[in-house]
């Protein structure tokens, strides 16, 4: 234990140097730019922030026409010192100045105080061209169906971050097909988003940034990033790892095994021998590094020795490979850790990510003790120092001290009386100096107090009528601090209604959903959340049934839960009233009866045209006044002669006459020729008509040509003193 001391005290002396003294009396405060809480402020610019080692947004204020944001170095001077010093300004909740609206003064400094003493305003910077960037995309091989992390950024040309109010992200599949995704601001200035990979061959994902407002001598150089081109390939293993853990803490220069494990191409089932030919490395981030790759041995594993890190820094882990034509892709994302010179790190799963104000707000902080090794004995050397003493700080105030403890957890209890950004951190006093671990940063926000309408009216509604049509808004604005809640809406006491409330939802391709408010078999109901300030409200739209009517029952009622545990008792009933004006026979299905009727007559019109019956394009007649003359009379083609076309629903027909004429005048006609389908033609008349025998060449009658006679082609008619012959 002695042998440790002095590396102990060399580590604490290193982080001694690199602890930040608290000021007295330093804040600033000036305009913004963008919709809290994302905005880009005048006082996190960079010529201001590199003059502050610890800089956080602390509180909004408003001297009663203009919101301003203060800047303190995680200390209450904002408070304690401008607040008390400038009595015209107050101080105001974020969500309050965004229903005011943007002011674009993020160029604007109102006051900036080092140590009591104002800042000369620096000289005007030199011309900067700040460049978007695709900073970080999880490590792959990839294959579609999976879920990745982009992260993007804007910096200068020293590669100094240049923090943004927002931006997207652009991703094109093989096909050119475009599809964008939102990103999430990060507390440090950078802008993260996830998605899946669509089933493509490849993609390109470009980061196109929101404009900051430029200052002086500032350009940006693209509206977008350079593409990161993506290949899509299929897994047919994935690799998790499984050494070190997560959230693990690992000293600097202390060699670290780094162990996969292998699984099928769903990462569910266990591989236990490692096929032949398997090529696995493992990917590693270190924050502020460049990213590095080590080859795993046959036993998938590796050896790492982290870097020197005077302060804590993130690491994150991933495996992947090949084998052959087939790849490895990452299973459950990366393992994320801490590596720093003490090997301390800061278990921060108990700790609360938001405090209400008038609400006990309790913090726990639990150490993470680095792996058995030298760094494990420095860090018991000093945890059970008797002269060690570890401290608590909110915001540069003590809210703990004491002993250290043995089992590494470190509490308070604190209630806070405005909203604002609070700071905690974890300070252990030594012999040789001061110890700190990352500070924490948490959002004190405003209690929910949950007002709504007691009923939601949608009036009288005509059966049929389109979802869009039958919106009403659910009004928050009676509502204090809603913006950050979530909250579960569920629709009861519907039973027997065909009408069900429903609520528009845009999806990430951007088409509206319309997701009902009814829980489905099991469900406990949509979960919502009213994020613009500026519209406090919610569209419920009512799903009307198509044809009956329908009166809402009294038990139709939709109720409203916060999510948040602190505010669940606040869960509200809205009356939710309705009529369905039902529709007649006709009004119901009218479209598909008329449109039905509609087909119905033009099939009728078509038939009428086309199922009468034609003469066959052959059938032709030989007319004379002799059985001599028929041998030397001319054909006669029946489509040939006047008025040998069909009419409307009648078959085509044509009149023989006495003077040997044919044509379509039938009345007093000799012989009626008529077209028809199976027989081709067919004589009818009242007579007299006969044929000739072609044995015995005697004329006999034709009985049958009251109900239509089949002219045989080789027979002579005549009627009367008319001869002939019927050809098809």
């Amino acid at each position: 234990m002695h042998r440790a001391l002095p590396v102990l005290l060399a580590v604490v002396s290193l982080l001694l140097r690199a602890a930040p003294a608290r000021a007295a009396e330093t804040y600033c405060v000036g305009g913004y730019d963008g919709f809290p809480p994302n905005v880009v402020a005048a006082c996190d610019q960079p010529a201001i922030r590199a003059l502050h080692p610890r800089w956080h947004d602390h509180i909004y204020v408003f001297d009663g026409k203009e919101c301003s944001l203060c800047y303190d170095e995680v200390d209450d001077t904002c408070e304690t010192v401008f607040l008390a010093r400038n009595p015209r300004y107050q101080s105001i909740d974020e969500y309050d100045c965004a229903r005011l609206g943007e002011s674009h003064r993020s160029g604007e400094l109102l006051a900036h105080v080092i140590d009591g003493k104002p800042v000369v305003p620096p000289p005007p910077p030199p011309p900067v061209q700040l460049e978007a960037r695709v900073e970080r995309i999880t490590p792959g091989p990839y294959t579609a169906g999976d879920k990745l992390s982009v992260v993007g950024a804007v910096r200068d040309d020293t590669g100094l971050l240049r923090r943004i109010s927002g931006g997207l992200f652009r991703v094109v599949d093989a096909s050119g097909k475009s599809t964008e995704y939102r990103g999430t601001v990060q507390p440090d200035g950078t802008v993260v988003a996830d998605f899946i990979l669509p089933p493509t061959a490849s993609a390109r994902i470009e980061f196109v940034p929101d404009m900051p407002p430029l200052a002086q001598g500032e350009t940006l150089r693209a509206a977008a990033s350079e593409a990161q081109e993506l290949k899509v390939e299929v897994c047919g293993f994935r690799a998790r790892i499984v050494q070190p853990g997560v959230s693990e803490s690992l000293v600097s220069g202390q060699s670290t095994p780094l162990r996969a494990a292998l699984f099928d191409a769903a990462g569910q089932v266990p591989v236990t021998a490692p096929p032949p030919g398997l090529a696995l490395s493992f990917t590693l981030q270190v924050e502020g590094a460049p990213e590095l790759n080590l080859a795993a041995d046959k036993d998938l594993s590796a050896a790492w020795t982290p870097p020197a890190s005077p302060q804590p820094r993130e690491v994150r882990i991933s495996a992947g490979g090949r084998m052959g034509d087939r790849v490895v892709c990452p299973a459950a994302g990366e393992v994320t850790v801490t590596v720093s010179d003490l090997g301390l790190g800061l278990d921060t799963s108990e700790m609360p990510s938001t405090c209400y104000v008038g609400l006990p707000c309790s913090v726990v902080m639990k150490l993470r003790r680095p792996e058995p090794g030298p760094g494990r004995q420095r860090v018991d050397a000093l945890l059970t120092d008797p002269q060690v003493v570890a401290r608590m700080v909110d915001n540069g105030e003590e809210r703990y001290r004491g002993p250290t403890r043995v089992d590494d957890r470190y509490a308070f209890v604190v209630t806070y009386d405005k909203p604002k950004s609070a700071s905690w951190s974890l300070v252990f006093e030594t012999p040789r100096g001061l110890v700190s671990l990352p500070t924490q940063e948490v959002r004190v926000r405003p209690q929910l107090k949950l007002e709504l309408p007691a009923e939601l009216d949608f009036g009288t509604v005509n059966a049929g009528t389109s979802v869009e049509r039958t919106c009403h808004e659910l009004d928050f604005s009676q509502s204090q601090a809603v913006e950050e809640q979530g909250f579960l809406l569920r629709a009861e006491g519907l039973d027997g209604c065909q009408a069900r409330p429903v609520t528009p939802f845009v999806n990430a391709a951007g088409g509206t959903e319309w997701p009902a408010l009814v829980p489905a078999s099991g469900g406990e109901g949509l979960t919502l959340t009213v994020s613009d300030p500026r519209a406090r409200s919610l569209d419920i739209c009512l799903e009307v049934p198509r044809c009956a009517g329908e009166v809402s029952p009294d038990s139709a009622v939709l109720r409203v839960v916060p999510l948040t545990s602190e505010f669940k008792a606040q869960e509200k009933t809205v009356r939710l009233r309705w009529k369905v004006e039902g529709r007649g026979f006709l009004g119901c299905h009218g479209a598909w009866v008329w449109s039905s009727l509609g087909l119905l007559g033009f099939g009728v019109l078509l038939a009428g045209f086309t199922q009468p019956a034609r003469f066959p394009s052959g059938a032709s007649i030989r007319v004379a006044g002799s059985e001599r003359g028929i041998r030397q009379s001319s054909a006669i083609l029946l489509r040939d002669c006047p008025g040998s076309s069909p009419g409307f629903y009648r078959d085509a027909r044509l009149g023989l006459h006495g003077d040997g004429e044919v044509n379509g005048r039938t009345r007093n006609a000799v012989i009626l020729l008529r077209a028809t389908r199976g027989a081709g033609v067919v004589l009818t008349g009242m007579g007299p008509l006969e044929q000739q025998d072609r044995r015995t060449l005697k004329w006999e009658p034709v009985a049958d040509l009251a109900q239509g006679h089949v002219p045989s082609p080789s027979v002579l008619y005549r009627a009367g003193g008319t001869y002939f012959k019927v050809e098809l």
